[in-house]
């Protein structure tokens, strides 16, 4: 048997204490002779001490190890097997029905093994010449447990709890849209087991809970239940409201402390992130990429997410190496800037909903589904969203609501998160509410009969005017026309211990653009950097707001960001 020494990080030979308190070893059982793929194996080894290699260079020695290695998963490379390698793989799976074996070779090797590989007795297919990060993302999937129900016969006494073990068990691995139902069993056993084997004579828990759980908020228990509904549809993430995560986003906006929201969003992040993870393996880069960048906009602080957006830049670099995809994809970004060019001429034009064939969303989706993960579409849809919200507030001035409802609704099908929405959409509610008061008071003066009108009029019309008169509430800077900006000056202290943050700003813009009554509303850490962020936001200009053509003062709100990192 021709074993190499195993490969691991710069304590996988320690003894002792150490070793004792170093993470699980994932061990890969190699099969190969090319020098590329060793080295790959190498680095990936000395990159992550919890990663063991061994590398063997025949079948018999393979099976030996498998053998002596009860969690390892194995890596065939096609090029070191004299027989065919759908026989080895068969062989070697027969033998082995648990293993987590990859196949590592090209395209002919691929076809020959697709039947395999769908039905998961090839775990996965590795193109060669393979990186170190590539075969980490591989690893990394290989080691995910897969437990099977364990059927056994339960005590009375714990006959609810071993119905849950056996119920949780079942649920790993499966498909989310089985929870559900998987969810269902679950509670209706243990409510059966606890009231059938509860002690006689103790009182059995009463059932306020649950009531509770009934009578909350009717707005938080739709938007649970529409979360729930999209999860098991396996809509766990997009940019336009109707997803999991964004629906439980929704309920804790109401109530921040809800369990139930909490678990669902995290949920919902945890299998958006493993969905985008299992494209990638798979080779399909812009479905990844479009799931990252709905990640983006929702979860931006993930830190799942920044290594998954690593490995697209790498998987999407290395694709564009091959000529044929180079000149895919510059055909993808052709129709990316033709689709992006269409949208900012019907932008001109105000044209942002309608026609439902040529409006500014009507291209910017083509322009997203070309180019997903594009600069030039993140750039587009912030300008796009924001164009948007500024034409809902001019609606909202002339008190034209379905029309500002419409552009908000549009504005929110691309980026629910939009900074000011939520802003522009109470405002929405507050304008229909002062238009419906005024529309009673005009109502009941008209109803008045002649005698009493001359003696109302006038008290009438008073009240009139405070339930029409509309606040025009602070707007996002974003949608402003910045005419010169100030960077201001990092305070000293900050800069030497390296302390990064963030001051959101409150603020007028005159009628000749200048900028007053500066408020920090919130900043981090404390007031750190208050006072440079008000003094820079002195300094800034913007282009005067104009209302049925005459210049107004407008209030606006901003966050002024500090990193430490790029000032020096």
């Amino acid at each position: 048997m021709n074993v190499h020494p195993k490969f691991g990080g710069d304590d996988a030979g320690m003894a002792g204490e150490n070793a004792r308190t170093r993470t699980a070893v994932r061990t890969v059982i190699a099969l190969t002779n090319d020098p590329a793929l060793q080295k790959a194996l190498e680095e990936l080894a000395a990159s992550d001490a919890a990663v063991s290699v061994v590398v063997v260079a025949d079948m018999r020695a393979l099976t030996d190890e498998l053998m002596q290695q009860d969690s390892a998963c194995a890596l065939i490379d096609a090029a070191a097997l004299d027989a065919p390698i759908d026989a080895a793989t068969d062989a070697i799976t027969s033998q082995f029905p648990d293993l987590r074996l990859m196949v590592a070779g090209h395209g002919a090797e691929q076809n020959m093994l697709a039947t395999r590989i769908s039905n998961q007795s090839v775990f996965r297919f590795v193109h060669k010449p393979a990186s170190p990060q590539r075969l980490r993302l591989f690893l990394d999937a290989a080691a995910r447990p897969v437990e099977r129900p364990v059927t056994r016969k339960a005590e009375p006494a714990t006959a609810g709890k071993e119905s849950l073990a056996r119920i949780d068990t079942a649920v790993r691995g499966k498909s989310p849209q089985t929870l559900a139902i998987i969810g269902v069993v679950a509670i209706v056993a243990v409510t059966v087991g606890a009231w059938i084997f509860w002690p006689k004579g103790v009182a059995r828990p009463d059932a306020a809970p649950a009531v509770a759980a009934v009578n909350q908020d009717p707005a938080i228990a739709d938007l649970i239940k529409r979360g729930m509904m999209a999860f098991a549809a396996g809509k766990y993430i997009a940019a336009d409201g109707s997803s999991s995560a964004e629906l439980y986003r929704e309920a804790l906006k109401l109530d921040r402390n809800n369990a139930t929201a909490t678990s669902g969003y995290n949920r919902a992040i945890e299998y958006a992130l493993r969905t985008a993870e299992e494209t990638l393996l798979a080779g399909r880069l812009n479905e990844a990429s479009a799931m990252a960048e709905s990640l983006r906009l929702i979860a931006p602080n993930n830190s799942r997410l920044e290594f998954l957006n690593t490995q697209i830049s790498r998987e999407l670099a290395r694709a564009n190496a091959d000529s044929s995809q180079r000149q895919a994809l510059e055909a993808r970004q052709a129709q990316v800037r033709t689709a992006l060019d269409r949208m900012s001429d019907r932008m001109r034009v105000a044209a942002f909903v309608d026609p439902s064939t040529n409006s500014a969303i009507s291209h910017f989706r083509q322009a997203e589904a070309a180019g997903p993960g594009d600069p030039a579409v993140r750039s587009a849809r912030e300008a796009l969203v924001a164009a948007m919200l500024t034409a809902a507030d001019n609606e909202l001035t002339a008190r034209r609501t379905p029309a500002a409802k419409r552009l908000l609704d549009g504005a929110a099908s691309i980026n629910s998160s939009a900074p000011g929405l939520d802003v522009l959409r109470r405002r929405l509610e507050e304008v229909i509410s002062a238009v419906a008061a005024a529309a009673s008071v005009e109502q009941a003066r008209t109803d008045t009969p002649p005698a009493a009108a001359a003696v109302t009029t006038a008290p009438a019309a008073a009240a009139i005017t405070p339930a029409v008169a509309v606040p025009i509430g602070p707007v996002p800077a974003s949608s402003l026309t910045v005419l010169r900006k100030s960077s201001p000056e990092y305070p000293q202290r900050a800069l030497q211990q390296l302390v990064s943050g963030w001051v959101d700003l409150e603020f007028t813009v005159n009628t000749d653009g200048s900028v007053k009554d500066v408020v920090v509303t919130k900043s981090e850490p404390g007031s750190t950097f208050d006072g440079a962020a008000t003094k820079a936001l002195l300094r800034y200009r913007y282009a005067p707001v104009l209302r049925n053509g005459e210049a107004v003062q407008q209030r606006a709100q901003m966050r002024m960001r500090f990193t430490a990192q790029d000032a020096k």
